[in-house]
Protein backbone atom coordinates (compact mmCIF):
# COMPACT_ATOMS: atom_id res chain seq x y z
CA UNK A 1 0.00 0.00 0.00
CA UNK A 2 2.69 2.14 0.72
CA UNK A 3 4.91 1.66 -2.19
CA UNK A 4 1.51 2.47 -4.29
CA UNK A 5 1.56 5.81 -2.63
CA UNK A 6 4.64 6.63 -3.53
CA UNK A 7 4.23 5.32 -6.98
CA UNK A 8 1.47 7.77 -7.44
CA UNK A 9 3.00 10.72 -5.97
CA UNK A 10 6.44 10.49 -7.70
CA UNK A 11 3.88 9.80 -11.26
CA UNK A 12 2.55 13.13 -10.36
CA UNK A 13 5.54 15.57 -10.16
CA UNK A 14 7.34 13.43 -13.00
CA UNK A 15 4.42 13.00 -15.67
CA UNK A 16 3.90 17.31 -15.79
CA UNK A 17 7.41 17.86 -15.83
CA UNK A 18 8.02 15.12 -18.96
CA UNK A 19 5.22 16.50 -20.87
CA UNK A 20 6.46 20.42 -20.45
CA UNK A 21 10.10 18.92 -21.67
CA UNK A 22 8.02 17.27 -24.29
CA UNK A 23 6.60 20.69 -25.55
CA UNK A 24 9.78 22.17 -25.22
CA UNK A 25 11.90 23.44 -28.12
CA UNK A 26 15.47 25.17 -29.05
CA UNK A 27 15.38 25.20 -32.72
CA UNK A 28 13.02 27.67 -34.99
CA UNK A 29 13.61 26.43 -38.45
CA UNK A 30 13.56 30.11 -40.19
CA UNK A 31 15.28 31.45 -37.16
CA UNK A 32 18.92 33.01 -37.78
CA UNK A 33 21.37 33.59 -34.44
CA UNK A 34 22.02 36.86 -33.68
CA UNK A 35 25.50 38.28 -34.44
CA UNK A 36 25.98 40.63 -31.25
CA UNK A 37 28.94 42.40 -33.36
CA UNK A 38 25.80 43.72 -35.68
CA UNK A 39 24.54 45.93 -32.44
CA UNK A 40 27.74 46.09 -29.85
CA UNK A 41 28.99 49.55 -30.13
CA UNK A 42 26.85 51.10 -32.92
CA UNK A 43 24.65 53.79 -32.66
CA UNK A 44 21.02 53.67 -35.38
CA UNK A 45 19.75 57.22 -35.88
CA UNK A 46 17.36 59.20 -37.52
CA UNK A 47 17.41 63.14 -39.08
CA UNK A 48 13.55 62.72 -38.25
CA UNK A 49 12.80 65.45 -35.61
CA UNK A 50 14.93 65.06 -32.64
CA UNK A 51 17.10 62.87 -33.97
CA UNK A 52 16.37 59.76 -32.20
CA UNK A 53 18.67 56.72 -31.54
CA UNK A 54 19.35 53.61 -29.51
CA UNK A 55 22.96 52.64 -28.99
CA UNK A 56 24.15 48.95 -27.77
CA UNK A 57 27.02 48.31 -25.29
CA UNK A 58 28.88 45.05 -24.31
CA UNK A 59 27.14 44.47 -20.94
CA UNK A 60 23.55 44.41 -21.94
CA UNK A 61 22.65 47.82 -21.62
CA UNK A 62 21.10 50.35 -24.40
CA UNK A 63 20.46 54.04 -24.25
CA UNK A 64 19.19 56.60 -27.06
CA UNK A 65 16.57 59.33 -27.37
CA UNK A 66 13.02 58.83 -28.67
CA UNK A 67 13.91 62.50 -30.01
CA UNK A 68 12.36 64.11 -27.04
CA UNK A 69 12.95 61.78 -23.74
CA UNK A 70 16.09 59.70 -23.06
CA UNK A 71 15.72 56.20 -22.43
CA UNK A 72 17.85 53.41 -21.05
CA UNK A 73 17.37 49.69 -20.27
CA UNK A 74 18.57 46.28 -20.74
CA UNK A 75 18.57 43.61 -23.44
CA UNK A 76 18.32 40.12 -24.18
CA UNK A 77 19.53 38.02 -27.22
CA UNK A 78 16.89 36.32 -28.75
CA UNK A 79 17.21 33.93 -31.17
CA UNK A 80 17.31 36.61 -34.28
CA UNK A 81 16.59 39.74 -32.62
CA UNK A 82 17.81 41.99 -29.12
CA UNK A 83 14.94 41.89 -26.50
CA UNK A 84 14.66 45.32 -24.66
CA UNK A 85 13.52 45.65 -20.92
CA UNK A 86 12.98 49.13 -20.90
CA UNK A 87 14.56 51.21 -18.06
CA UNK A 88 14.35 54.74 -16.61
CA UNK A 89 13.68 57.57 -18.73
CA UNK A 90 12.78 60.98 -19.08
CA UNK A 91 9.08 61.93 -20.06
CA UNK A 92 8.95 65.51 -21.00
CA UNK A 93 6.43 67.05 -24.04
CA UNK A 94 7.61 68.22 -26.89
CA UNK A 95 5.43 69.06 -29.73
CA UNK A 96 5.63 67.76 -32.82
CA UNK A 97 8.20 65.10 -32.15
CA UNK A 98 7.07 61.30 -32.93
CA UNK A 99 7.97 59.43 -30.03
CA UNK A 100 7.72 56.11 -31.34
CA UNK A 101 11.18 54.95 -30.25
CA UNK A 102 9.80 54.57 -26.75
CA UNK A 103 7.42 51.68 -27.92
CA UNK A 104 10.18 49.33 -28.72
CA UNK A 105 10.74 45.75 -26.71
CA UNK A 106 12.61 43.91 -30.16
CA UNK A 107 15.13 45.18 -32.48
CA UNK A 108 16.73 43.26 -35.47
CA UNK A 109 19.49 44.61 -37.58
CA UNK A 110 18.63 44.28 -41.96
CA UNK A 111 22.10 44.79 -43.46
CA UNK A 112 22.52 48.85 -42.06
CA UNK A 113 18.95 49.51 -40.79
CA UNK A 114 17.73 48.46 -37.21
CA UNK A 115 14.14 47.23 -37.59
CA UNK A 116 12.31 48.41 -34.38
CA UNK A 117 9.34 46.17 -33.42
CA UNK A 118 6.29 47.06 -30.04
CA UNK A 119 5.11 44.24 -28.06
CA UNK A 120 2.85 43.04 -29.88
CA UNK A 121 5.67 42.10 -32.73
CA UNK A 122 4.75 44.80 -34.99
CA UNK A 123 7.06 46.73 -36.69
CA UNK A 124 7.09 50.47 -35.57
CA UNK A 125 9.94 52.25 -37.52
CA UNK A 126 13.42 51.81 -38.24
CA UNK A 127 17.05 53.61 -37.25
CA UNK A 128 20.23 53.62 -40.04
CA UNK A 129 23.11 52.49 -38.49
CA UNK A 130 25.24 55.46 -37.99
Amino acid sequence: MMNMRRATLALAFIAPAALAAGCATNTDAGATSVNQEDYIGAAFTSTAKGEPFLEFAEDGTYSGSDGCNKLNGTYEVGDDELVLKPGFSTLMACDGVDTWVRGAKAVKVETDTLVVFDKSGSEIGTLARA
